[in-house]
């Protein structure tokens, strides 16, 4: 039986068709390799004569790949990737211990951080790294374990674990209530204050699809304050200011404490939900499993065990 390095070609010649076969461009693959044209054309030459066979057809100013080159492209392109991907999952073995975990700035705000600070109550020697920022970054990005997203739980690459559904409904600080008086009914919202986000964002439940959702078309009479952020409009809540729509797991810990209160028990459901993410094509760190495992339970109630979860 052949040997492997006998039935391969030289490895440099793969890493070069590779570029030109994705730029399309032995000019663009020259660029990126840093190398001269006449060396990348060299190399394609030499795959050329190992495999018996042209990969590219060139034209005056182009070239394309021959259908032996589109499909020997695919397994190199595969296959590279793989050994690339496997080449960062070891080196930030060596190099860190750290898992990090992305999110949104709000969640991360209202209930990701104090239950960080609750697992590494129970692990002291964990080392957890947030990443909070308002666009929540890619999780095929070799520095991020984990993610939180909020959607339908379907994102390319990326096996999602559901954490919570979410369901929308009213907050306000208990001075508000003093002073303005109660809300007993949603059609008395049409005289409260209430606090709107006046940016556009999809995941966001305005006020007018809120109280629609109880036939409510009256015109709203109460003063209005708009701000630019979540964070804002929450802190305007939590100050008395006026009556703000908040997600039900993003205003547990506020409502428990006492900070805001729930003057309606009537919510809305949204079809979307929150979904802890990791990539798809990458070993999951024991780290960074563990740390999913020990969230998944913390949204669940810890219903369940670890051990039921697939990796």
């Amino acid at each position: 039986m052949r040997k492997l390095r006998d039935r391969l070609p030289p490895a440099n010649s793969l890493v070069v068709f590779e570029a030109v076969a994705r730029h399309m461009s032995f000019t663009r693959a020259a660029q990126e390799l840093r190398v001269g044209q006449a060396a990348v054309s060299r190399q394609i030459r030499l795959l050329e004569d190992y495999l018996g066979t042209a990969l590219f057809l060139r034209r005056h100013r182009t070239i394309e790949l021959t259908p032996s080159g589109e499909h020997f492209f695919k397994a190199v392109a595969m296959g590279l990737q793989y050994i690339a991907n496997v080449t960062d999952e070891i080196g930030r073995d060596r190099r860190s211990r750290d898992v990090t975990i992305s999110s949104s700035v709000t969640f991360a705000s209202y209930w990701l951080m104090s239950r960080i600070a609750k697992y590494r109550a129970q692990f002291a020697e964990a080392d957890i790294r947030l990443v909070a920022s308002a666009r929540v970054r890619e999780i095929t990005a070799s520095d991020v374990d984990l993610a939180v997203r909020y959607g339908h739980g379907q994102w390319p690459d990326a096996s999602a674990h559901h954490l919570f559904d979410n369901e929308v409904f009213p907050v306000c600080a208990p001075s508000y209530l003093e002073r303005e008086g109660p809300i007993r009914e949603v059609s008395d919202l049409g005289n409260a204050t209430l606090l709107h986000l006046d940016q556009f964002d999809r995941n966001w439940v305005t006020w007018e699809s809120w109280l629609k959702s109880f036939e409510f078309q009256s015109p709203l009479k109460g003063r209005s304050l708009s701000f630019d952020n979540y964070l804002l409009l929450i802190h305007a809540a939590v100050r008395g200011e006026g009556v703000a729509l908040c997600g039900q797991r993003l205003a547990e810990d506020l409502i428990r404490e006492g900070t805001l209160v729930r003057p309606l028990t009537v919510s809305v459901g949204s079809e979307r939900a929150f979904y802890l993410v990791h990539s798809a094509s990458s070993r999951l760190r024991p780290e960074a499993r563990q740390l999913r495992d020990w969230l998944l339970d913390e949204s669940r109630g810890n219903r369940e065990r670890p051990s039921d979860r697939p990796g």
